[in-house]
């Protein structure tokens, strides 16, 4: 009974004076425990770039390789056995144009263009073909063209050009001489054959170059001759072809003019 009262009496002294007060148990929120994972510091670090300065090429100059003249292109017809087709081509340009500057027609001034050409298409076989030109100039300019061209597309063929151009001028008159002269051995798709292109280019200054010599005019005869001979020789090879044009052409060598030789050969 003591206890209860005494009990009681704490209850109504209390500071709250509340009698219906319940006993908070507040029970304290634990702390909260910080999971904050440290972040492991893996800052790679960024590996140096190495600039290895490679020295730009230095432009060099490259010289322009000087261009040779060629007057020809493939493509030429393949040469067939039509009685048609000359096989020695003669012709002659006598020029009466005592200028001849700035005049490019070659009737007036003399100054004209020779061209043999040829293509073999024929295996096993020889073909020649030729031309001839006889030029007269009176003028001051002196540049007439000789060109041969020899093509082969064959098998164990065998073919020679010959252009062979006379070029008389004034010797008086003359002041700019540059006479031009080539010669183009092609081969396309061939076998075991033998091209050759010969150009011969024979000038001389004359007082009157109207007035052709007799020995001019028969070494050019000799040479048409023998060139219809060797084509109506099926037996002949090339290389004894040659050799037999070679020496009429040395004729022209005794005159006391100068003779220009230009040879291109191929051999597949």
């Amino acid at each position: 009974m003591r206890n209860w009262l005494f009990a009681l009496a704490l209850i109504l002294l209390s500071p709250t004076g509340s009698f219906a007060q319940s006993t908070a148990t507040s029970t304290p929120s634990p702390a909260a425990t910080s999971t904050d994972t440290p972040t492991p510091a893996t800052d790679t670090p960024t590996p140096t770039v190495i600039t290895t300065d490679t020295p730009t090429p230095m432009i060099t100059d490259t010289p322009v390789p000087s261009v040779t003249a060629t007057p020809f292109v493939s493509g030429v017809p393949c040469a067939t056995d039509d009685p048609s087709n000359e096989h020695v081509q003669r012709s002659d340009r006598n020029g009466w144009d005592e200028n001849g500057r700035d005049n490019h027609n070659e009737f007036e001034t003399g100054n004209g263009t020779n061209s043999a050409i040829v293509h073999n298409c024929t295996d096993n076989r020889l073909r020649v073909r030729a031309s001839i030109q006889l030029n007269t100039i009176p003028g001051q300019v002196v540049d007439p063209l000789n060109q041969a061209y020899a093509e082969s597309t064959c098998t164990g063929c065998s073919t020679l050009a010959v252009a062979l151009q006379i070029d008389l001028y004034s010797s008086d008159r003359a002041v700019d001489i540059q006479p031009q002269n080539y010669a183009v051995a092609v081969n396309t798709a061939c076998t075991g054959c033998v091209t050759v292109a010969d150009a011969y280019q024979y000038v001389e200054g004359e007082q009157d170059p109207r007035e052709v010599s007799r020995d001019i005019s028969d070494t050019i005869d000799q040479l048409g001759d023998e060139l219809a001979a060797i084509q109506n020789d099926p037996t002949v090879t090339l290389p004894v072809a040659e050799a037999r044009i070679n020496n009429v052409i040395a004729r022209f060598e005794t005159l006391g003019g100068t003779l220009n030789q230009q040879r291109d050969e191929h051999d597949d």
